[in-house]
């Protein structure tokens, strides 16, 4: 089985974002599939739909688990193929077949595999095959057109008969596709198109995650669709969904008070509110949203940050230090452009010679505040230095800063920039 991301994650430790109600409703119609709705002539296929970075491997990594530990479920059979680790192949069948072949240790398995194989070669043997008839029908050499046709066919037949052989007795078999967005135009659409057309039989469920605004990118890339690239993907799928999108706050509140023993008083605060405002504000995936927090915990750990007892709201300060670790973790050039000691202004018309920060990115009110004080040469402004630290910031983080931009400079080094 491909190595899957995040493999020991269930529903009962794991699933913050309260996917399971999810889960459960495709697996009741799974089971229902060919028995009491449509028909089971052939594969059942299912497209779910998130952007990148909203936890759709650790959604499968959980539901692989929880099939394998719920007593119904255990006449399923369940392979999962990251598309994405195999998409340095040419050839989109080989690890397809690879994965699936895996699934199973009986004598059906040897059936599956000499079939695959079979099939395999027929394919690559009609393609050559026509190109070596077009290069002869000058010289009068054009019999066995149809021949490689046929070898497919019946390559195709068997190969089908295989794959039904590899599902339980009374069960399903259910192959996980992840990541196919990510991988190369030709090879995502052209696991679409094997899959379809060779691996479509009776109880076999084929679940797709990916974005699906990029994988019609994909599709447009090669086919040159205009306007009805998702009309093409939508005959792939006999059902597409859209996978419900996470409360961020409660994710924020898991990340956090999880990784901060002495929690306390950012509970009190609310804190993680406010960092899911911030998130929510700039429009970050998850991933993002992971990432930059724990840059925010590494942060606070390293600084042993502590509430001031005559300011009780005093670790609303680190609010600010957020914002700029947001701005140069996703947007790098305005970040250095509120630091490159020309000025710059918060809003309004360009002026020339400064940097003019967009009305986007004026965050929350007080951040806003903060933004317009900063305005101009003041960030670098030695002489009120000291008055906007001792209002905005922590002095005792960079204890030898002169001014504002030289503290928030300084108290960022240790994060990476990503633009």
């Amino acid at each position: 089985m491909s190595k899957m991301q995040h493999a020991h994650m269930t529903f009962d430790r794991d699933d913050v974002f309260n996917r399971k109600p999810f889960v459960e409703s495709i697996m009741k119609l799974i089971g229902e599939w060919g028995v009491d709705i449509f028909n089971d002539d052939e594969a059942l296929s299912i497209s779910i739909d998130s952007p990148w970075g909203t936890g759709k491997s650790s959604m499968l990594a959980m539901w692989v688990n929880y099939i394998a530990e719920t007593p119904r479920y255990s006449r399923c059979k369940v392979v999962y193929y990251n598309a994405w680790q195999n998409n340095y192949f040419d050839d989109a069948l080989r690890p397809l077949l690879y994965e699936l072949q895996s699934c199973d240790d009986g004598p059906q398995v040897e059936v599956f595999r000499k079939a695959g194989i079979d099939l395999s070669a027929a394919l690559a043997e009609g393609d050559s095959e026509i190109l070596r008839i077009m290069s002869n029908r000058a010289s009068g050499e054009g019999s066995g057109y149809f021949g490689g046709f046929r070898k497919i066919n019946q390559a195709s037949a068997a190969f089908a008969k295989a794959i039904e052989k590899l599902v339980p007795s009374n069960g399903k078999l259910i192959v996980f596709v992840d990541e196919l967005d990510r991988c190369r135009p030709n090879f995502a659409v052209e696991t679409l198109e094997l899959i379809r057309h060779y691996m479509s039989a009776p109880n076999v469920v084929f679940i797709f995650t990916m974005d699906l605004a990029q994988l019609t990118q994909l599709v447009r890339l090669i086919y040159g669709f205009d306007k009805d690239a998702w009309g093409y993907l939508r005959r792939f799928f006999n059902i597409s969904f859209r996978m419900p999108m996470p409360e961020i706050t409660k994710y924020v509140e898991n990340l956090l008070y999880k990784a901060i023993n002495d929690s306390d008083a950012l509970k009190a605060l609310k804190f993680a509110r406010v960092m899911a405002d911030m998130y929510t504000y700039f429009g970050l995936h998850i991933r993002d949203v992971e990432k930059i927090t724990t840059n925010f915990i590494i942060f606070y750990s390293m600084n042993k940050i502590a509430s001031d007892p005559n300011k009780p709201r005093s670790l609303m300060r680190l609010g600010v230090y957020l914002y700029f670790m947001i701005l140069k973790y996703k947007y790098p050039d305005v970040y250095n452009g509120i630091f490159d000691k020309s000025g710059y202004h918060l809003e309004g018309d360009l002026v020339e010679g400064k940097y003019v920060l967009e009305r986007r990115f004026s965050g929350q009110g007080e951040i806003k505040d903060l933004l317009r004080t900063m305005q101009g040469n003041r960030i670098w402004d030695e002489d009120a230095g000291g008055g906007y630290i001792a209002e905005y910031l922590f002095p005792e983080i960079v204890p030898n800063a002169k001014s504002m931009g030289q503290h928030i400079h300084e108290a960022m080094e240790l994060f990476a920039e990503v633009g």
